[in-house]
């Protein structure tokens, strides 16, 4: 590939700047330096090339070294000004082989904008895999990783880039450069496989959170568009940085969500630009960078991680002589101007006020309260007693009751996780989530209750009290978004379709008020609804848990309002007899035997009474 396909390549880099009137490749050289340069460039090689192998691709990210290295001469190639995209794709479309092996002949045919949605429609269909599996051990990669650091990486962000082809480049370099550290910590340890295993754990859980959120941001694009994305982005940026005013706050959150389009279609090259020409603007205001300490920190950050940085950072310090409370019923006349000329406007600035106030609100509640206020305002704004109507209209609503009332809504359920072990507190998950949604498959309900097992315990013991409420309430409405857009909730049940259907704020407190399903009719009863054999005798503590999950979801759709005290029953049962069975001499026999006795005859009696058995 001559100069050509060498530029091409460049259309993979995340951080190009908006105008085509420039050298773009020797400004991105220049700003991510040697190294990242060449890993932003294998990202979006490996994920727009997924059939390739590595050793494809090491040749080209040396050719497009050197056309860094010649872009940012004194007589740089014409080709340094012209349109990556344009490039990326002519060149690829002339490579036999990796058209063929990347299955890209049909975008190959078309041209101009019809061959650009064909790449990223054909990229957005790459399946993905977060799981990092098939690893070697930990002293096999201390080794590999000691003896070429940057090797190593560079084969982390190949494969990792190949199975997520959706994630935009700054996220899997972030992701790249936390496994590094958890290698650099370990690496140095005696009992390097051990400390490996423990933060391995938590950076897959970390990594997961990150996908998790992009992903919910996505679908709640796709459902709800740019209103309530704007509204998302204004608290969470407002909580961070309560030092800018609300016309700094607006402007910024409206480049934010003028990426998330294209971000989400998987049109990298857009996406980056316009994250780094956001960033860019941002960090160049000297007058909101001398107000907001975190931001002040990321953007000393290099250009390849800034943004990873300010996504992460924790709110700064309210501004000095900032009122405890925000009142809305303070400057009504002023607010009904405004929501009578501009109603996003005044509600962008409520929503802002609220905000910096309450860092330790979760979106969702001061969402809630806004779309209430709303209301009220519609309805009273063009009438003469419009201060006395709003108050009367919002009588009963007050945000900092609801932040009090769901903060200790979370609490609560802390302690309720507190109190039993992991696997006790995820079987009550399970039974909760079947009793209003038996129609569900087990792998459906499994997840479900894992996920929200999961986000109370790392809530809970990561950001106890104050801030439990934002990690919580987050974390479980990117989950409900996910579940609501994975799978068709009209074939779950209606009530579920319903809260699917909910304004986003309210789709978890919708799920939370449906009551058992009383209606569903399960499959017939029989011994084969609940196999239990020597199996349980030998299974390690997580397949344990799965077959008592198994077990619960059998008996809880099948009577979905059995009381806690036959559950309780039914569970001294079955531990009595997986501990007979298990002694015994033929424990499959004995399995037998005590399954079909017991499904045949006490089964069908607890069913008639409201319990089954276990």
């Amino acid at each position: 590939m001559q100069w050509l396909s060498v530029c091409s390549l460049l259309v993979l880099l995340s951080v190009l700047s908006r105008s085509q009137a420039q050298n773009q490749i020797c400004t991105i050289f220049t700003e991510a330096k040697e190294d990242g340069f060449k890993s932003l460039i294998l990202v979006g090689l490996a994920q727009n090339l997924p059939d390739s192998t590595l050793g494809d691709l090491v040749p080209l990210i040396a050719e497009a070294l050197a056309m860094g290295v010649k872009c940012c001469s004194d007589t740089p190639p014409e080709d340094c000004e012209r349109d990556v995209a344009d490039l990326f794709q002519s060149a690829v479309c002339s490579s036999e082989t990796l058209v063929e092996k990347n299955d890209l002949k049909m975008c190959c045919e078309k041209t101009a904008a019809e061959r650009t949605h064909c790449f990223v429609d054909h990229k957005a269909k790459i399946p993905r895999d977060l799981s990092l599996k098939a690893e070697l051990p930990a002293a096999d990669q201390c080794e590999d990783f000691k003896k070429d650091h940057k090797a190593f990486v560079g084969r982390f962000i190949f494969k990792f880039s190949k199975s997520n082809p959706m994630l935009p480049p700054h996220v899997v370099l972030a992701i790249a450069k936390g496994y590094g550290k958890v290698l650099t910590t370990c690496c140095g340890e005696a009992e390097a496989q051990t400390c490996f295993d423990t933060k391995k754990a938590t950076f897959q859980h970390a990594v997961a959170k990150r996908v998790a959120e992009l992903k919910s941001l996505c679908i709640v694009h796709k459902k709800y568009g740019d209103r309530v994305v704007k509204a998302k982005k204004l608290v969470q940026y407002s909580q961070k940085m309560p030092q800018a005013s609300f016309q700094e706050m607006g402007g910024m959150v409206d480049k934010i969500v003028a990426t998330v389009a294209p971000c989400c279609s998987g049109d990298m090259v857009t996406c980056m630009k316009e994250r780094k020409t956001l960033v860019d603007e941002v960090c160049a205001d000297e007058s909101v960078l001398s107000r907001a300490a975190g931001l002040s920190a990321c953007c000393k950050e290099d250009a390849v991680h800034r943004g990873s940085c300010v996504e992460a950072m924790k709110p700064d310090p309210k501004p000095d002589g900032l009122s405890e409370h925000y009142d809305v019923h303070a400057d009504i006349a002023a607010v009904c101007q405004t929501f009578t000329k501009t109603p996003d406007l005044a509600m962008g600035k409520l929503v802002y006020e609220i905000s910096v106030r309450h860092p330790e609100s979760s979106q969702q509640v001061i969402l809630r309260f806004a779309k209430e206020a709303e209301q009220a305002l519609l309805q009273c704004c063009d009438m003469e007693d419009h201060a006395e109507c709003v108050k009367t209209a919002l009588a009963g609503s007050d945000v900092d009751k609801k932040i009090t009332d769901e903060t200790d809504y979370y609490k609560k359920m802390c302690a309720a996780e507190a109190a039993v072990s992991d696997d006790s507190f995820e079987k009550s998950m399970m039974v909760y989530y079947t009793r209003i949604m038996p129609q569900a498959s087990f792998d459906q309900l499994h997840m479900v209750s894992e996920t929200v097992h999961d986000v109370l315990h790392a809530c809970c013991k990561d950001e106890p009290g104050h801030f439990v409420l934002p990690c919580a309430e987050e974390k479980l409405t990117d989950a409900i978004d996910a579940t609501c857009d994975d799978y068709d909730p009209s074939s779950i049940n209606p009530h579920i379709a319903h809260c699917c259907n909910q304004s986003y704020s309210m789709r978890r407190h919708c799920i939370l008020a449906i009551q058992p399903d009383t209606e569903f009719t399960p499959p017939e009863l029989d011994a084969s609804s609940f196999h239990m054999g020597p199996e349980l005798c030998t299974k390690d503590s997580k397949d344990l848990l799965l077959s008592g999950k198994k077990l619960l979801y059998g008996v809880v759709r099948h009577k979905t309002t059995i009381t806690e005290d036959h559950l309780k029953t039914i569970s001294t049962k079955y531990h009595t007899m997986k501990e007979k069975c298990c002694a015994a001499e033929d424990q499959a026999a004995c399995f037998t035997e005590e399954v079909v006795q017991n499904s045949k005859e006490e089964t069908s009696c607890y069913i008639k009474r409201g319990g089954t058995e276990q």
